[in-house]
């Protein structure tokens, strides 16, 4: 197979283990791999790397790199993306934390929603612009398999802004089949589950196994069994809503106003911890072991055995490419425009739930409308995230407030444009587009 395949943001260690999947795949051999980052010291790591893996899997796969992003494209197919804006050590994702929680806002994760979310978002959706625009003119019919967050913003921008094919892949669903299997004591590929809604916060609507409606079984047992960790405040939301959102609660708990209950850290409830925390405790392990050899440096240097897939990851990009290149469709949980799959959520939406991966990207498959009460909160997400979309895409300071206004962690209009502002100024240039202007809130354009 004579394809060209493009890994975007390919310093990221996620990387070796996609090069590993996509050795493993024998219907692509014949393909090659072009790396692509900004850091070039990183992805030659990884392409050292790559290449022990190809050679050990006996892949017949070319390996290649470059910091040109308009080389990369070039004559592309397919690519896979997995870009980060956390910074070094993650500071300016800690940066966010730390001026949210003077404001009482006291962020788990904060890469999806909330001001930290919107932070994230105002500064990595410009970059995914910048590629899908590149891709316009470099491979117009490329497929893009997108793994960074917040995932619905990308890849709507990606769409309303360039009209690029885009699909996007989150584990979440497969780990919590794999707690459904748990409770219910079965395998986890002998169950059939649909669920739908944004990224992160999705709903349970549909559970059998081997063809009987197993729902009621396992609501009671969930509602029965002791707290399980990440798993606490979907129970609360199970108890009261009737419904079980996919997402744990860490990412959960931000998509509701609950997330204010805590005004400081050391009153977070369910087990959650403050992610500025998460993020120094990373960095002082990290410290621990850095007289360790790095294992990835080792494997590049060829000092360790290469890292070949024994078991492939849930969204195997293998399995991925396979599907887009020989149109062998696969029923997957993907991230894609709603096109009529959930009636009562928009047409345009992009939505997680089970699609069909093909030659033609992912097609949804049709799940009905959402509960009312699961419905309320998917729109709320959805239509503040299109607000964000729209101040990505424009550069406007007004979308943007208002965009965070209607973020359900918000809960007082007066905090919206202080608090925006600490957070633009804590990011430097990253947000200078959106600083106030003399005169007015809204950038001239």
């Amino acid at each position: 197979m004579n394809r060209k395949i493009v890994l975007i943001g390919a310093g990221s260690r996620y990387f070796e283990t996609v090069i590993g999947e996509l050795a493993v795949t024998p219907e692509l051999a014949g393909c090659s791999i072009t790396l692509y980052d900004i850091d070039k010291g990183r992805m030659e790591m990884i392409k050292q790397a790559g290449r022990h893996i190809i050679k050990g899997a006996g892949a017949d796969l070319t390996l290649t790199s470059t910091t040109s992003l308009a080389r990369a494209l070039d004559g592309a197919d397919y690519a896979i993306s997995s870009i980060g804006v956390h910074g070094p050590d993650a500071k300016w994702h800690r940066r966010d934390s730390e001026v949210c929680a003077k404001f009482g806002i006291i962020h788990t994760t904060g890469d999806t929603v909330g001001p930290s979310g919107f932070s994230q978002g105002l500064r990595i959706i410009p970059i995914y612009l910048k590629i899908a625009k590149a891709m316009t003119k470099y491979c117009p019919s490329v497929i893009l398999l997108n793994h960074s967050n917040p995932m619905n913003p990308i890849c709507r921008a990606i769409i309303k802004a360039h009209g690029i094919n885009v699909i996007g892949y989150c584990h979440n669903v497969a780990g919590a089949v794999r707690f459904f299997s748990d409770i219910l004591k079965v395998p986890p590929d002998e169950l059939e589950v649909t669920v739908a809604g944004p990224n992160h916060m999705n709903w349970l609507l549909a559970i059998r196994h081997k063809g009987r409606d197993v729902l009621p079984k396992l609501k009671k047992r969930i509602r029965e069994m002791d707290p399980q960790p990440r798993q606490t405040f979907a129970r609360d939301v199970l108890n009261l809503l009737d419904v079980f959102p996919i997402g744990g609660d860490r990412h959960m708990i931000e998509f509701f106003p609950h997330a204010r209950e805590a005004t400081t850290p050391k009153n977070l409830r369910y087990g959650l911890e403050w992610r500025a925390h998460m993020i120094a405790k990373r960095g002082r392990l990290a410290k621990e072991i850095s007289d360790k050899p790095d294992e990835l440096v080792r494997r590049a240097k060829g000092e360790l055995p290469p890292r070949i897939p024994k078991k492939l990851s849930p969204e195997s990009m293998g399995h991925q490419v396979r599907a887009v290149a020989l149109g062998l469709d696969k029923v997957h949980y993907v991230n894609t425009t709603n096109h009529g799959a959930v009636p009562n959520l928009p047409e345009w939406s992009v939505i997680e739930l089970k699609g069909i991966v093909g030659s033609h990207g992912a097609r949804p498959l049709f799940v009905g409308e959402l509960p009312p009460q699961a419905a309320r909160w998917s729109l709320a997400t959805i239509y503040s995230q299109e607000l964000m979309v729209d101040a990505a895409i424009e550069g406007s300071r007004g979308k943007a407030l208002m965009g965070l206004a209607c973020d359900p962690m918000m809960t007082s209009f007066s905090e919206v444009e202080p608090l925006f502002d600490a957070i633009v100024q804590a990011q430097g240039d990253r947000l200078a587009t959106f600083k106030k202007r003399a005169g007015g809130r809204r950038r001239k354009r």
